[in-house]
């Protein structure tokens, strides 16, 4: 008979064992089981005290299958999920997933849920998210205790409003896809807050984050104070926070989706902000919101005036790539307008260009944009 008190045996079955278990995990992929029977799934949660991991996803979703190429195929991510989770896969839209999705509110794919044994959706996360370590790092956090999605809105709603826990909220509230409560929230924190907040790095994180509305109250003491909350934080990265707020608020108005953003008074204050920018980039910066105003406006002679005095006067000298804008412009252009004379103007704009050095996509953009103006001439 084996005496197993004998310690050299049992540190052998302990690492036989240990060799087993590591054999039946997989690290290539996720192993997802394919629409089980939900009562099991529960019933194995309640027994083995591990979460389950939700992939409610269709047939037709492209995301989905972005993530299950991506991601779940990561290693660090197999090794994690297959370790610490019990994964399972439903498509909304058939057996047991139509039940799942009207049970915890989904409406949108991918929507990945973290539940408890006992049913609780712990943590959420709406959408592909294939960049770096993003995803892993997140899903991470449905096994810290106070740093869940629902723990994180019991404190919230116990009244923590420290800028870490906020901060944290918030995070938590966007990637589950709640906007409309994460505006609502960082609406109410930044009210509150003053220059001194600005120049604080506790403060600064949220601003940094969550910042966007260019004609803002906020925005406006970030413009006002920008030397002195610069010498507290950092000169690239308050201007880079800067920078991106006044570009998204330019695409925005190129695509036609801030309707209702700003009114007539709140885009003139925003465009004297851009005129009085001590920066490179104001000039291209106020070109570029002047032109998409007159864009969204429909006055395209207007607009088309000012792309002639982006390239007359080298407004652009100090954009990334201004080919690829003049592209755009010319894109637009010959969309909109039946003009002959606009449509020479764009033109010209593609003309101007040396297609040469051109990334391949935007050559292709590019010859396409050109011949379909020459068609109309």
């Amino acid at each position: 008979m084996m005496d197993f008190n004998k310690p050299g045996l049992t540190i052998a079955i302990i690492f036989f064992q240990a060799m087993l278990y590591a054999q039946e995990i997989r690290y290539d992929r996720v192993d997802f089981q394919q629409s089980p029977v939900w009562s099991e799934v529960l019933a194995s949660a309640r027994q083995t005290g591990k979460i389950i991991f939700l992939d409610g996803y269709t047939k037709w979703c492209r995301p989905c299958k972005k993530m299950d190429k991506e991601v779940f195929t990561q290693a660090r991510v197999a090794n994690y999920f297959n370790q610490k989770f019990i994964n399972v896969k439903y498509d909304m839209e058939a057996g047991e997933g139509i039940d799942l999705k009207k049970r915890y509110g989904i409406s949108a794919f991918p929507t990945y849920l973290f539940i408890t044994g006992s049913g609780e959706a712990v943590h959420r996360i709406l959408g592909a998210h294939t960049e770096g370590t993003v995803f892993l790092d997140y899903s991470k956090l449905a096994d810290v205790p106070g740093q869940s999605y629902t723990d994180l809105q019991k404190r919230y709603r116990n009244g923590e409003r420290n800028s870490e826990l906020i901060f944290a909220y918030l995070k938590a509230l966007r990637m589950a896809g709640e906007l409309e409560k994460e505006k609502g929230i960082v609406d109410d924190y930044l009210k509150l807050m003053t220059a001194d907040h600005f120049m604080d790095p506790a403060y600064w994180g949220i601003i940094n984050a969550f910042l966007k509305d260019p004609a803002s109250r906020e925005f406006k003491i970030l413009m006002e104070n920008r030397n002195a909350i610069a010498e507290a934080i950092g000169q690239k990265e308050v201007d880079g926070k800067i920078y991106r707020v006044l570009e998204t608020y330019i695409e925005q108005v190129m695509d036609f989706n801030n309707w209702g953003l700003l009114n007539k008074e709140e885009e003139k204050a925003v465009l004297e902000m851009i005129r009085n920018l001590e920066s490179p980039r104001r000039n291209e910066l106020f070109a570029r919101a002047l032109a998409a105003q007159h864009y969204r406006d429909g006055d395209y002679y207007d607009f088309a005036a000012v792309v002639d005095a982006m390239l007359n006067f080298n407004l652009l000298g100090n954009y990334e790539n201004p080919d690829l804008l003049y592209i755009e412009y010319a894109g637009v252009m010959n969309k909109m307008a039946v003009d002959e004379r606009l449509l020479k103007k764009a033109l010209g704009w593609i003309e101007s260009i040396d297609y040469k050095d051109l990334p391949q996509a935007e050559k292709t953009k590019y010859f396409k944009v050109k011949e379909a103006l020459g068609g109309k001439l």
